[in-house]
């Protein structure tokens, strides 16, 4: 199958960052094999053409740090007190392989009707992900979550060790990389250690000793909650971010979600040692603390955009990720539009060693787009910089069409591999009945 997109806007945040205000793309099965300004004319010849006039054709979000299962929680983690150690982590200990599927389904429903064709996951169950992403269509770097401790004892500050619960999660993250890691070119694996403070030393050693067995990156949450540094504090005299070297953990193939709580000697770890630090602003301001981002852009850090859970909407999450930082002292262009596109972009697809696959819009490359309609009130009018007029006012709703390897999964708004009443009445009842037995304390 051959298809052509013409007549569009398409930013393809290629190193020159070229942006074609009447750009027309090839595509040959799953890669583009042309693309330029103009009328393509009639030697540019397809099986399938996309007329995509009133449309911007962008290369498919990239993003860093995700828990498509974790739709579950909209709605209940966001306003009370203590809901994550006290809700959120409790009642993951109620997922099945199935419900993770039937959830995690919903989750990448939502992703991917918004533009992203790639997540990078970490959560319980990975394979049963693994399994609704391969069926949907879309990409993933996806990771199982190890711990060591039982996560419904943390709000007590109870990090009583559990090495059975550590091997056990370990030796299935090793089953999803051997059954998962390479599948269809769209599915890769890493190793998943939750947090630093819910893995042990040792036991982040024996994992990186695995991760360079099998050639995998790694996916952990670093420094996310005050109670996290309090406990390395004590129980080891170290900062997370010092975990991760003295782990071996720290690294260019490593993403270190949130950092919120880290220090300026943390930063320069960071920096030296080239880890990705995954940042998820829509997440942050529900929870009402932010990174040190005044610190961190510009220094060298490697920064990349990510949506985490609940809300999946890279829009809204580059929006405020822009304003946020202003907010905190930031120069006007330091976040700037085209920064925040291009860390939702190339930026996390070279983090997660994918840039020479997916990212940008570029011959060679893999055909991960998207078309996003700007025939609506808030993406009009459009004048010289569609970038900006796209990143401070578009949203997933504008989303029209998505393509993951040339394949079209999102068409006209509405998802082409999947029955999504089916998955959106599915999604309510597994999530219903988790929530039905915590409430009675089962």
């Amino acid at each position: 199958m051959t298809t052509l997109i013409k007549n569009g806007i398409v930013i393809t945040e290629d190193p020159e960052d070229r942006v074609f205000l009447k750009g027309w793309m090839r595509i040959d099965g799953d890669r583009i094999t042309g693309l330029g300004e103009g009328d393509p004319g009639d030697a540019v010849t397809a099986d399938r053409v996309i007329d995509a006039t009133g449309k911007a054709v962008l290369p498919g979000i990239v993003d860093v740090h995700t828990h498509v299962c974790g739709s579950l929680f909209k709605g209940m983690t966001e306003d009370p007190e203590g809901a994550f150690y006290g809700l959120a982590l409790p009642m993951e200990r109620l997922l099945t392989p199935e419900s993770t599927y039937t959830l995690s389904m919903l989750g990448a429903a939502e992703c991917l009707k918004g533009g992203v064709t790639c997540i990078n996951d970490i959560y319980h169950y990975m394979r049963d992900t693994a399994r609704a992403i391969d069926e949907i269509g879309m990409r993933g770097v996806l990771a199982h979550k190890i711990i060591e401790t039982d996560l419904s004892t943390i709000q007590y500050h109870d990090y009583t060790r559990i090495p059975k619960e550590g091997a056990a999660r370990v030796e299935e993250n090793c089953r999803l990389i051997e059954e998962y890691h390479g599948k269809d070119g769209r599915i890769f694996c890493r190793f998943g250690p939750h947090a630093t403070d819910t893995v042990s030393i040792e036991l982040a050693r024996k994992i990186v000793e695995l991760g360079h067995h099998y050639q995998v990156g790694f996916h952990i949450h670093v420094a996310q909650k005050v109670q996290e540094v309090n406990f390395l504090k004590e129980t080891y005299g170290l900062t997370p971010v010092e975990y991760l070297c003295e782990t071996g953990l720290m690294g260019e193939d490593l993403v270190a979600a949130h950092c919120t709580y880290i220090t300026d000697r943390d930063i320069q770890l960071l920096k030296e040692g080239g880890a990705t630090m995954a940042h998820c602003a829509e997440m942050y301001g529900k929870r009402g603390s932010f990174p040190p981002m005044e610190k961190i852009y510009g220094s060298g850090v490697r920064l990349a955009y990510g949506t985490d859970w609940v809300t999946m909407d890279p829009w809204t999450s580059m929006r405020i990720a822009v304003m946020a930082a202003r907010m905190a002292g930031c120069k006007l262009n330091d976040p700037s539009a085209h920064t925040a596109l291009r860390l939702s972009t190339i930026v996390p697809a070279k983090s997660l060693g994918l840039g020479d696959r997916i990212g940008s819009l570029e011959v060679g490359k893999q055909a991960d787009i998207l078309l996003l309609d700007m025939q609506s009130p808030n993406l009009t009018p459009v004048f010289d910089d569609p970038v900006a007029t796209i990143v401070y006012n578009a949203n997933r709703h504008d989303v029209h069409t998505v393509l993951v390897a040339g394949k079209v999964l999102v068409e006209d708004r509405q998802l082409k591999t999947v029955d999504e009443a089916q998955v959106l009445a599915e999604g309510q009842r597994a999530a219903t009945a988790i929530y039905r037995d915590y409430r009675a304390g089962k």
